[in-house]
């Protein structure tokens, strides 16, 4: 998947229904400190608006119930969201601070961003 693709889940993600996936699998998923350190990253100021967008699309994907392969089936259903977090993360990167990184860990200290 290419993150122009990615882009358009963009209109599946707010902040309430992330906040809402956090509290429903914050403690239970290893990959939710990556997520949440793409989440600051986005609120960033001094991250590009491309990069915003791509990660906007991620997190959207994230907190949609249906997709490519249904979260409802144990294991393999989170493989797509980790890849398409993965593909933001890689995107990201360069835009990730490390304060983005410590302050996710403060709230999810399992399931390293680094």
């Amino acid at each position: 998947m290419n993150p122009l693709k990615i882009i358009t889940y963009g209109k599946y993600f707010n902040e309430s229904k992330f906040v809402a996936f956090l509290g429903r699998y914050g403690k239970k998923l290893a990959f939710v400190q990556r997520a949440v350190t793409l989440f600051l990253c986005m609120r960033d100021k001094d991250t590009p608006k491309y990069v915003k967008a791509v990660i906007v699309g991620a997190l959207g994907y994230l907190v949609l119930p249906i997709d490519i392969v249904p979260d409802t089936i144990p294991v393999l259903g989170w493989i797509d969201d980790v890849a398409v977090l993965g593909l933001a993360f890689k995107v990201a990167n360069r835009y990730i601070k490390t304060s983005h990184q410590e302050e996710a860990k403060k709230y999810f200290p399992f399931g390293g961003s680094n």
